[in-house]
C-alpha cells in the first residue's frame, strides 16, 4: 500500500472515480428514463456511428483481455504475452453517441452492456485503484 498520495495522484484516482460513476448514469437518464431532447436524423446517424466504433474498440478490449488468455491456456502454447488494450480514451465516442442518440432503450441497453464489456472503460480502472490502493482485509 503506498504511504504518501501526491495532489496528483489524488487528482487522477477522482477524476476515474467520476467519469466511472458519471457514464451509466448519463445512459440511464438519459435513454431508460427517456428524457425529452430535440435530436435530428444527423444526430442519430452520428450517434450510431459513434456508439458502432466505441463498440468495436469494447470487444477488441474484452477480446484482449478475456478470450485471448483463455484461448492461449486452451491451445497451451508457451509463455503468454500480454497486449494492452485501447486506454480510457475511446470512452468519448460512448460519450458523443449518448449525447447524440435520441432517447432510445434498445440504445440505453446496448450501451449499457458494451460498457460492461469494456476492460479498458473507466470503471475497470476504478476497481484496479481501489483493489491496488485500499487497504487489505483478511
Amino acid at each position: 500500500m503506498r504511504s504518501s498520495w501526491t495532489l496528483n495522484d489524488l487528482g487522477c484516482v477522482l477524476c476515474v472515480f467520476a467519469l466511472a460513476a458519471f457514464l451509466p448514469l448519463a445512459i440511464v437518464g438519459r435513454h431508460l428514463l427517456q428524457a425529452n431532447v430535440y435530436a435530428t436524423s444527423f444526430y442519430a446517424y452520428v450517434g450510431w456511428a459513434c456508439l458502432a466504433i466505441y463498440g468495436l474498440a469494447a470487444l477488441f478490449n474484452f477480446y484482449l483481455s478475456v478470450v485471448r488468455p483463455w484461448l492461449h491456456t486452451r491451445r497451451d502454447k508457451g509463455e503468454y504475452k500480454h497486449v494492452s488494450g485501447i486506454p480510457i480514451v475511446h470512452l468519448l465516442f460512448l460519450f458523443a453517441a449518448i449525447v447524440t442518440l435520441p432517447p432510445n432503450t434498445l440504445a440505453g441497453i446496448l450501451m449499457l452492456a458494451l460498457l460492461g464489456l469494456d476492460t479498458g472503460a473507466a470503471h475497470w480502472a476504478a476497481l484496479a485503484f481501489a483493489s491496488e490502493f485500499l487497504p487489505k482485509r483478511g
